[in-house]
């Protein structure tokens, strides 16, 4: 294993461990994870919705029908929806907190990742919210050091004339997979969520992730 996967396995376990420390979770309390998928590898500690005990109360959204297809054969007591985040298909205040890890950068532009933020915040009385940091000097998407650096879009310029290939596990060249790929920063998140508390967890030397927790019980 790579030291990139290294490093993204734990931050996703610190992440995951610090979403149950910070909530705690009960039994009846209902959950909606947005991005929900099935860890490919079984890893009970990468994906909530592998790690949740009390999955009748547990609800999963993801845009990508297969995605949600192996979530209804895996765990058939998940109550489970195919939508777009931005427009979430559930009445005001629905859930008691919602969960949604490294899926906001990948929506749209500025307008649509508000909008989800928007969603989010109107469905949900907590919300417990994840994506890369903007400004960290490496970007797992692509693999490549300091383009993140580079003004405006940039980066996502430098990574369609070469990223890495997470499938195929190996640098390919002139590829447009992450062109619907926005990262944030601290102020950016901010905005989408305001009032909320933001954490920036850092695995390595600096914080690589950003999480917006908010709510009934977190706004400061």
């Amino acid at each position: 294993m790579s030291l990139f996967s290294r490093l993204s396995m734990e931050s996703r376990r610190r992440k995951i461990r610090m979403f149950y420390e910070l909530f705690k979770p009960e039994k009846h309390s209902k959950v909606l994870d947005i991005g929900a998928e099935i860890d490919p590898d079984g890893d009970q500690q990468l994906q909530l919705i592998d790690s949740y005990p009390w999955r009748p109360s547990l609800s999963a959204l993801n845009i990508d029908e297969n995605h949600i297809e192996k979530i209804r054969g895996t765990y058939p007591e998940i109550s489970v929806f195919v939508a777009d985040a931005c427009q979430l298909p559930f009445p005001d205040k629905s859930f008691d907190i919602i969960y949604s890890n490294a899926v906001i950068e990948h929506v749209g532009d500025f307008e649509r990742q508000k909008k989800m933020a928007s969603e989010i915040m109107r469905v949900g009385k907590n919300w417990f919210v994840t994506t890369p940091n903007r400004w960290y000097p490496f970007e797992f998407h692509l693999r490549l050091p300091f383009v993140t650096w580079l003004p405006g879009s940039g980066y996502l310029y430098a990574g369609q004339i070469m990223c890495y290939n997470h499938a195929r596990e190996k640098y390919t060249f002139f590829s447009a997979k992450h062109k619907h790929l926005r990262l944030l920063t601290a102020r950016e998140i901010k905005v989408c969520f305001p009032g909320s508390r933001l954490i920036l967890q850092k695995v390595t030397f600096w914080p690589e992730t950003i999480i917006a927790v908010g709510g009934d019980a977190f706004t400061e």
